[in-house]
């Protein structure tokens, strides 16, 4: 490494010209980084998902979901099996190891299903596989609507969903609310008996009329011409004069037995924009595409359209970008006031504002090299990247802070400053390598764990080791080319080292009177570490921190069944309730059969903080009981799900009825429980369903088989489409139906005309009970019951929930369970765990090949465990939870702590050779306290506007992070001042060579004690 710096010193024309090209290529490789919220991340899941229509619950699990959980149970690579068995539909999610490549993964799901196809029952359709995939979530969202009345459905499909999905960065486009027109040919059932006719028989006679038959090749004049015969029917007019044949054989018209005329079907959804009605158009991106770029893509298209047509009403609901702009500006914002803070501490310890900016110039270089490196590697700038600088700042600056102290010191003794920045860099160079290597090793772990924690922070990592690399790099060439150049004198006179001078005279009464009381000093230490941990169990653990984005989401869900219209028309009052809040910027509602979802925007400048808007409405809505509510904080970040609005508990069973029997159970124990304002399950209430026994032999008697019998009842209910006609260049609808309230209930039923008989002679009719949904995870039924209470009482109720497995005299077959979410959540703490360990051991090693003593580097690393000291209490009083975030501080903390240690262990060893061992401790300690006091300040000041959550709603992602680290650095650094001399005097007191020393003045002292002693006293 001293080549390196001998070869800057001596072609420094060449050095600076590879700066200038670094900075040029480092700000041109800056402009091509994607701007994105989050690194991309692979989901390891595929979810199966199959219709079976008119199906219960119970029947989809049975038929459905059984048979396709027992064929791809046993593929390669399935760590876990989650299903979802509800009414029509069945859900199977299955996760992957992620080391499993996918499409070998997907060929073999895709075999399995084959195999399984014979098993399922005929009516259901065939399983179609669904990738899951971080970029399904809409990165924008609009309003349609027009001011003059058309037709705001069929505006946007014809106008705006062909241009948008036309865009290269569009992967799909989303249309929701509206109401679709068709043509409705409303039937009477008192005309059709009359001439013998049927709905089966009328919608033959329609697809009669509707056909294009090529007839083949005509000869006119010197052309072959094509011939092609063809009817449609494109007009309501054409329609209801269709002919029809009647039982006894004459001829009417389709008007003499229904009534044609457009109309606007059922809506399957409906959507209002702040209480308008609208019409949701949501974009997803591609994966390779940026958010930033598909967004400003779809903005121009959205703007061209509204531009053209005056009466569309176009408005963004919702807007990714704007998220990410205010994250990464934030943080950008953080970073440069790091910078700038550093640079602040440099000079107080300085005094000169040129040996500020040679060590400041670190910063800026480092970025760059690390911005190119990056580039390289494919990252994004994103939250985790940007973090990885700031956390990054404080700590570039470490290496060369070191180098030219000792450059300063070098000086001293050799008037010539070329001279002096060789030596003083040659003296400390094995030690800031040593250094940033025991930083960059804690970060290796992370690139081979290819579970969720490596692909969220690995480019976090990443990027903390490219800085410190590059920060080595400049520490080693261009520090002490600078230091050449322009030759920075430092100041004796600087109040920094008055205050430095009495604190080493301080330092060295009291460290005297600790070396003689080692026992003491090291139980108090374990004492205080012990008390660490005591104080983390206080602490909320969370696997990622909820970032306050300013979204609310209200999930409405209804009895099973219930009319979307109906759904519209009760959802109204908490609209009412949301409109009315001073708080709210904007909201949308979109609602469907049996639920209703209302995402919610609030301002930027608001009175409450998200959470505080959550638990009012919380408290305004507990009274309501025609609907069960949950009412969540949104977050983008929350990989499509949103932060648990209450308590919860599940459960698991082998036997359905033991599981909702002890759901119940613990439903009715949790009212109790104080503070818990509603208590549902993810079952759901239990759904009553008309089930019709259609009587194969009745059926066959009459000519018809049982599937004929339930063919012409799902016709009769349902409608059917008979044709498609084109009108204006649009496709609409041809549906035969039956007036509303011909067949309400049961006993109209039953007086349905199936083939001319009567269905009470072909079925009879009984109600069943089933569950609205059934869970399970690896064969095992699962309910999860959930306690919506207040955010300050979640802790509390959380424990008296977990308290009533004990308490509840449940069934036996019944035990607590784990969700998806909590086994992704103990597979990342527990990857994280993996990789403290394998980071503990690799630090280990490279400490010990440096001292080429274990016992040393042991000692050294004592600093780690008494950081936690620090860490641990400064998140307990700060008050925010402890994640992964945290937990990757504390990975840091293992790599940055033991850097100070090594700089004084290295100090006693030098000085070991010139004095006693404690004059060597002591002397140590104030020789390296400036250097300690400056690269520690430097970090801990950079982190602090991180730490103090400065930089908006994104500070909170790092904030935890930035906590851990500013704690652990200032109790290790401490502790390595005052402790570490102590571990030192503990090992070197107990080592070979010094026990051998000992022995050696014991016989020669009792030699000379025997000698003046007559022989035969001896």
């Amino acid at each position: 490494m001293n080549r390196l710096t001998r070869l800057v010193l001596k072609r420094s024309v060449t050095t600076l010209l590879a700066v200038l090209a670094l900075v040029v290529f480092g700000f041109s490789s800056l402009t091509t980084l994607r701007l994105e919220l989050m690194p991309d991340m692979e989901m390891p899941m595929k979810i199966v998902y199959t219709v079976y229509p008119g199906a219960d619950s119970e029947s989809v699990d049975d038929l459905v979901t059984t048979p396709i959980e027992d064929k791809i149970g046993s593929l390669s690579g399935v760590k876990s099996i989650t299903s979802s068995s509800m009414e029509n539909v069945s859900m199977v999610l299955l996760q992957y190891d992620y080391d499993q490549n996918v499409n070998d993964a997907y060929l073999d799901l895709r075999a399995a299903l084959d195999q399984v196809k014979s098993d399922l029952p005929d009516d259901s359709q065939d399983p179609m596989i669904i990738e899951m995939n971080m970029d399904s979530m809409p990165s924008i969202t609009y309003s349609v609507s027009t001011s003059d009345g058309t037709d705001a459905l069929a505006f946007a499909n014809q106008d705006v969903v062909p241009e948008l999905e036309a865009l290269s960065s569009v992967a799909q486009v989303t249309v929701s609310g509206g109401q679709e027109q068709y043509i409705k040919v409303e039937l009477d059932r008192n005309a059709l008996n009359q001439y013998g006719l049927n709905m089966n028989s009328i919608a033959q006679y329609i697809k009669a009329t509707d056909f294009t038959i090529p007839l083949g090749n005509l000869e006119q004049g010197s052309q072959s011409i094509s011939a092609i015969s063809t009817s449609d029917n494109d007009t309501v007019q054409a329609i209801r004069n269709i002919p029809l044949y009647t039982a006894t054989g004459s001829v009417i018209h389709l008007s003499d037995v229904a009534d044609i005329d457009w109309s606007v079907k059922d809506a399957d959804s409906i959507a209002r924009f702040n209480g308008e009605d609208t019409v949701t158009i949501s974009m997803t991106k591609n994966q390779s595409a940026s958010t930033i770029g598909m967004v400003n893509d779809v903005k121009k298209v959205m703007k061209n359209i509204s531009e053209q047509n005056e009466n569309a009403v176009i408005e963004a609901s919702y807007d990714a970008s704007e998220m990410i702009f205010e994250s990464l500006s934030s943080v950008g914002s953080t970073l440069a006031l790091g910078v700038i803070l550093s640079m602040i501490v440099l000079f107080i310890f300085f005094g000169d504002w040129k040996a500020s900016i040679i060590v400041g110039c670190s910063m800026p270089i480092s970025l760059l090299m690390t911005v190119i490196v990056m580039a390289l590697m494919g990252f994004s700038l994103n939250i985790m990247t940007l973090g990885g600088l700031v956390i990054a700042i404080g700590m570039m600056v470490d290496s060369s802070s070191v180098v030219i102290e000792s450059c300063f010191r070098a000086r001293d003794r050799v008037p010539d400053f070329k001279e002096a920045a060789l030596q003083g860099t040659t003296e400390v160079i094995s030690s800031i390598v040593a250094s940033t290597i025991t930083t960059v090793v804690v970060y290796l772990p992370l690139c081979f764990s290819g579970g969720m924690t490596g692909q969220i922070f690995i480019q976090l990592g990443l990027t903390i080791v490219f800085s410190l690399v590059a920060s080595l790099i400049s520490a080693i060439t261009l520090v002490p080319l600078f230091f050449k150049m322009y030759q920075p004198q430092q100041k004796e006179d600087l109040k920094i080292n008055h205050l430095l001078d009495i604190i080493k005279e301080k330092y060295d009464h009291m460290e005297r009177k600790v070396l003689h009381r080692k026992k003491t000093s090291v139980l108090v230490a374990v004492l205080l570490l012990i008390a660490s941990f005591v104080i983390l169990s206080f602490t909320n653990i969370v696997a990622m921190p909820t970032m306050d984005e300013g979204m609310v989401s209200v999930e409405a869900t209804f009895r099973p069944g219930t009319r979307v219209e109906t759904v519209s028309e009760q959802i109204l009052p908490i609209e009412a309730m949301i409109a009315a809040d001073e708080n709210v910027e904007n909201y949308t509602m979109t609602a469907s059969s049996g639920s209703a979802t209302i995402s919610v925007n609030l301002k930027d400048k608001r009175k409450m903080s998200t959470q505080e808007v959550v638990d009012k409405w919380i408290e305004d809505t507990s009274d309501i009981v025609d609907m069960q509510l949950d009412i969540t904080m949104s977050s983008s970040m929350s990989m499509g799900t949103s932060s648990s609005s209450g308590a919860s508990i599940t459960i698991g069973s082998v036997n359905l009825e033991d599981a909702k029997e002890a759901s119940e159970m613990i439903q009715e124990a949790t009212w109790n429980i104080p503070g818990v304002l509603n208590v549902s399950s993810d079952a759901g209430n239990n759904t009553t369903q008309l089930r019709v026994v259609v009587d194969p032999l009745s059926a066959m008697s009459h000519g018809m088989t049982p599937a004929q019998v339930a063919g012409g009842l799902y016709s009769m209910l349902s409608g059917t489409t008979a044709m498609t006609v084109t009108s204006d260049g649009e496709e609409y609808d041809v549906d035969l139906e039956f007036p509303k309230g011909t067949y309400d209930n049961a006993s109209q039923l039953m007086d349905a005309d199936i083939g001319g008989i009567p269905l009470s002679e072909l079925a009879t009719v009984e109600y069943t009970n089933a569950a609205q949904t059934i869970m399970k995870m690896d064969g095992k039924y699962t309910v999860t019951v959930t306690a919506s209470c207040l955010s300050d009482d979640k802790s509390d109720i959380q424990d008296a929930m977990d308290q009533l497995l004990t308490t509840l005299d449940l069934p036996d077959s019944v035990s607590e369970a784990k969700t998806l979410m909590d086994t992704m959540q103990d597979d990342m703490f527990g990857d994280m765990g993996k990789a403290l360990a394998t980071a503990v051991f690799l630090v280990f090693l490279v400490m010990a090949m440096q001292f080429e003593s274990p016992k040393y580097s042991l000692m050294v690393m004592l600093s780690i465990p008494f950081s936690l000291i620090g860490a641990f209490g400064l998140v307990f009083i700060s008050g925010i939870d402890f994640s992964m975030v945290g937990l990757m501080g504390v990975l840091t903390l293992v790599g940055t702590v033991v850097n100070n240690g090594i700089l004084y262990v290295d100090g006693v060893n030098m000085m070991r050779r010139r004095m006693d061992v404690e004059d060597a401790l002591i002397e140590a300690g104030k020789t390296r306290l400036r250097p300690i006091l400056i690269t520690t300040l430097t970090t801990v000041i950079s982190m602090t506007p991180s730490a103090l959550g400065f930089g908006g709603r994104s500070s909170v992602m790092m904030q935890g992070m930035a906590l851990v680290i500013i704690g652990g650095l200032v109790a290790s650094t401490i502790l390595i001042l005052v402790l570490m001399p102590v571990f030192y005097l503990i090992v070197y007191g107990t080592s070979k060579k010094n026990r051998r020393k000992k022995r050696q003045k014991y016989y020669f002292w009792k030699r000379k004690t025997n000698t003046e002693k007559p022989l035969e006293e001896v």
